[in-house]
Parts: structure tokens; C-alpha cells; sequence
């Protein structure tokens, strides 16, 4: 194991709700960059554990300057996100993807499913269009890339060629509907790791893959001591991830479940949260 006279040996930082919006485009803030810069500065490497693809992130993060591997699509990926080399892949096997699309046609919510082709890039497909104008724009930012509208999953799955996929993500609003959450784990607890990732959005991916398991699989890539380890996130399906390493912070807004595992919470996404903890456990400790 690595050990260090620095107060960690590793900070992951989720995205969506962490670091970045949850409903709107427009990126990390000056802030939050900054402080991210100085935490490197430091001599503490700085990486990602998302829901999003590693596409998403050597697109739209390159300025972050991250060096280190990213545990992305829920922990089912594991990625460098200078080169785009694919390092862990974890894969929902494809009689169960089968199965899910069948369900996804049924319920009739707008959905997407993530395949990495031969090269390693991600390929997106969507079932439909959304019923309301409004919510193109939503969908654009949290699904991600450029996807292909499909039409019924259970063509595409039924191709005897296709790779199995990584991930689905459902676009289920409670406020609207019924909540699919207790459904899909009672259909498919079993084979898939079922989590609600935003007030909006569930995710699936193949059963006991999740962004925890991703930054263990990653703390013994790198030869780091997960207790030597910061993570930020603020929602349920960080819980594994907050768990998992020395010390935990739930931002904010972040859910109850979240807020619960955490040592700390920081102020919310809006008031630059996670540059609020990299200063207080980071920054003033390498200072001082």
C-alpha cells in the first residue's frame, strides 16, 4: 500500500449533483475547477465515480486535467481517461438485457441502453422520443452522446450478434408516475444492481456492480488503501461509493440515505459544495 504524509492518497468525486448540475447543461464552476487544480497541486490525484459514460468524460471533463483511471456507468466501466482505454468492463448478461427490454416496452417510459463497440466507444440507444417537448432538453444532458433512437428494445436485444449491454437508464419522475424502483428490484433484485441515481432517472446494471465495488476494484489498480481514500457524492447510488473509502461527504442536497453514511456534509452543489470539503480536509491540512 501506498502511504503518505498527505491527509489522503486519493479523492473521487461524483458528478451529476456533486459537481455539476442535475437538470442543466453548463459544467463544473470556476470554483469548484480551481480548487480540484490545487487539490493536484498538492500531490493528492483527483478521479471520477459516475453514472455517466468515459466518453462523457474525456469529452466534456478534459480540462480537469485528470490522470488516474474513472470508475464510470455505475462501476460496471473502468477507464483511462487520457488514452479512452477500457481497463474493467462489466456487462449485464444478455439473457437478463433481454428480459429488461421486454419490460422497458411494456411500461412504456423513455429509456436508454449503453454498449461499447469494438472499439471501445460508447453507443447509446433510446426507445422513443418524450412525450413532452420540455423534456428533450433534460434528456439530452443526463442521457449523454449521441444516441439512436431505436424504437421496440426487444428488436434490439434480439440481434444475435449485439455485445451485451453495460447499463439501462429509465426516465421515471414520481411526481408524475408510479415509482418503478420497487418493481425492477422485485423482477430482477436478483441478477441487477437496481438504484434510483437521480429524483428522476433509475439505472440498472449487472448485480453487484456499483461505483463502491468500482473504487475498490480501482483502490487495488492503483495499490492505494481505500481507508487513505476521500470520496463526495449525493445520491443513493453513491452510498456503496461513501461507504466504501475512509471518509465519506454527502453533499448538501444530497439524499437522506446519502447523508446518512456520510462523515460530513457539505453545503449543496449551488454553493460549490465539494470545493467547501477539498478546502476544509484538503487544502488547509496541506497548508498547515
Amino acid at each position: 500500500m501506498i502511504h503518505s504524509t498527505l491527509p489522503f492518497d486519493l479523492v473521487v468525486l461524483d458528478l451529476d449533483g456533486t459537481i455539476i448540475d442535475l437538470y442543466h447543461t453548463g459544467g463544473v464552476s470556476p470554483r469548484v475547477r480551481a480548487t480540484i487544480a490545487a487539490v493536484q497541486v498538492a500531490g493528492i490525484p483527483v478521479t471520477i465515480g459516475t453514472g455517466r459514460t468515459l466518453d462523457y468524460i474525456r469529452e466534456h471533463l478534459a480540462d480537469l486535467n485528470l490522470t488516474h483511471p474513472v470508475v464510470t456507468m455505475q462501476g460496471a466501466v473502468i477507464g483511462d481517461p487520457i488514452t479512452g482505454e477500457i481497463l474493467v468492463e462489466q456487462s449485464i448478461p444478455l439473457v437478463v438485457a433481454r428480459q429488461v427490454a421486454q419490460w422497458v416496452d411494456e411500461s412504456g417510459l423513455v429509456a436508454t441502453f449503453y454498449f461499447h463497440d469494438d472499439a471501445g466507444r460508447v453507443r447509446i440507444y433510446q426507445n422513443r422520443l418524450p412525450d413532452q417537448p420540455e423534456d428533450q432538453l433534460f434528456h439530452d444532458h443526463v442521457f449523454g452522446g449521441v444516441r439512436t433512437v431505436q424504437g421496440p428494445f426487444v428488436d434490439l436485444l434480439a440481434a444475435l450478434a449485439i455485445r451485451p449491454p453495460l447499463k439501462f437508464l429509465v426516465d421515471n419522475d414520481p411526481t408524475r408516475t408510479t415509482d418503478v424502483v420497487p418493481a425492477l428490484q422485485e423482477r430482477f433484485g436478483t441478477v441487477l444492481t437496481i438504484t434510483r441515481t437521480h429524483p428522476r432517472l433509475v439505472e440498472g446494471t449487472t448485480v453487484g456492480s456499483d461505483k463502491g465495488q468500482g473504487i475498490q476494484h480501482l483502490c487495488q489498480m492503483l495499490k492505494i488503501d481505500p481507508l487513505r481514500v476521500l470520496a463526495i457524492g449525493d445520491n443513493d447510488n453513491d452510498i456503496p461509493m461513501l461507504k466504501a473509502v475512509g471518509y465519506g461527504v454527502a453533499m448538501g442536497n444530497a439524499t437522506p440515505g446519502a447523508k446518512a453514511v456520510a462523515q460530513w456534509v457539505a453545503p449543496s452543489v449551488e454553493e460549490d459544495g465539494a470545493a467547501v470539503a477539498l478546502e476544509k480536509f484538503i487544502l488547509r491540512a496541506v497548508d498547515s
